[in-house]
């Protein structure tokens, strides 16, 4: 870079450090902004500001105060918020639109459908009663959704009518703004993620892995993903048709800049999309296990693509073949929060690469069973030889790992 440039990172959390460090490491001025006075990432950054990620204009403020060359977020669900930042600035980012449109899952879907990629049958309903004869219509099991949240907040899996008020109730609390409940056609399969950088009207996939639900049982009627696996163990065949169905999704819905996370599903040899955003991924998947694995880490490209910088191709291709397995630490029973026990156990463990922890109570804090992914406690992530090397090591770490709650009779 010619000239030292500054960036803005909305959002400075435990997993916005790695892409507060890239930047540093860039030889960028990194300004941080972050609801939380005692997020981390304000601490690293050059400067750390105590502010509402999500008020635009705040935003747009601060950004021309410090002269910022670029803004963007990692693994924070407010890509509009970051498109209206940077185009009020003149700045590099994704048309406004089209960040909204990947971001509001009523949006999403209607667009997704109208061009023909396959997506889960869906309803809107505004009032109970509407729901019900909605759900009746998709058939059951059915699932709610708030359309404007994330990590799968407020999101419930619907067996029967007798079960569909209090999943309204919740999908509607969970609910940003909208007063509208998405339902949607239950769909089980094979459960993929991937990561895709677009650049120079190319999309290149990067990452790609399966989605780890083996606990579904365990949360329903909550929907708790627990992991990563990479690489995926899905045939070549199935990664060719998935791959062609992500390019579809993401031309369809305008993302012609930047990243694009898909939460995909393969079900009797169809591949439907669930999910197209238009961030990085949150979980450790874009900085994790797709890095452990492969070599590539998107950030560093990404961030200098937002300050207006060429980036290589190069760097977006694998530097290696390895496996890498992620896991994370998840409340499961309702009590007065004590410790965990067993992380330096873990951390010691053959293959253990990263153990973060994040989101954790204070002791004699009131904890619950998790209902999403937002209640996950921290995270784990093993490599190995080969995938089923890497998830015996991960699995064998965990066993280590204890939540202790003290329960009240």
């Amino acid at each position: 870079m010619d000239k030292m440039k500054t960036i803005m990172f909305l959002g400075a959390g435990e997993e916005q450090c790695e892409a507060i460090d890239i930047a540093l490491d860039l030889g960028l001025k990194v300004i941080a902004v972050d609801g939380n006075p005692n997020a981390p990432g304000l601490k690293i950054a050059d400067v750390g500001i105590n502010a509402d990620i999500k008020d635009v204009e705040a935003m747009i403020e601060i950004g021309k105060k410090y002269k910022v060359d670029g803004v963007m977020t990692h693994a924070v669900e407010i890509p509009q918020v970051v498109a209206k930042v940077a185009k009020a600035l003149n700045l590099p980012g994704l048309d406004p639109d089209v960040a909204e449109r990947a971001t509001n899952k009523l949006k999403r879907i209607k667009c997704l459908t109208k061009h023909g990629v396959p997506c889960p049958r869906f309803e809107t309903a505004k009032t109970v009663e509407e729901a019900k004869r909605k759900a009746e219509k998709i058939g059951f099991p059915c699932v709610f959704k708030p359309i404007d949240n994330a990590g799968a907040r407020g999101v419930i899996k619907v067996k029967k009518t007798e079960e569909i008020e209090i999943a309204f109730k919740e999908a509607l609390i969970n609910s940003k703004r909208s007063k509208i409940v998405l339902i949607e056609e239950f769909l089980e399969g094979k459960e993929i993620s991937t990561e895709s950088v677009i650049y120079k009207n190319k999309i290149i996939t990067t990452g790609f892995g399966d989605r780890n639900y083996n606990r579904n049982k365990e949360f329903e009627p909550y929907f708790v993903e627990d992991g990563h696996n990479v690489p995926s163990s899905i045939s070549e065949k199935e990664k060719e048709e998935v791959l062609k169905t992500v390019n579809s999704a993401i031309k369809a819905l305008g993302i012609n800049w930047g990243v694009a996370k898909g939460d995909i599903l393969i079900k009797n040899n169809k591949v439907y999309v669930l999910e197209m955003a238009a961030r990085t991924s949150g979980g450790w998947f874009c900085a994790g296990t797709v890095p452990i694995a492969t070599g590539v880490n998107i950030l560093k490209p990404l961030i200098k693509m937002s300050v207006g910088e060429s980036i290589e191709e190069n760097d977006l291709k694998p530097k290696y073949d390895k496996a890498a397995c992620q896991r994370y630490i998840i409340p499961i029973e309702e009590g007065i929060f004590e410790r965990i026990d067993g992380l330096e156990e873990a951390k010691r463990m053959p293959g253990v690469r990263i153990l973060t922890l994040f989101n954790l109570p204070k002791k004699g804090e009131l904890i619950k069973k998790a209902t999403n992914h937002s209640e996950r406690y921290g995270q784990l992530i093993t490599e190995g030889e080969n995938i089923k090397d890497a998830i015996t090591k991960c699995e064998n770490a965990m066993k280590l790992i204890k939540i202790v709650v003290k329960n009240e009779r």
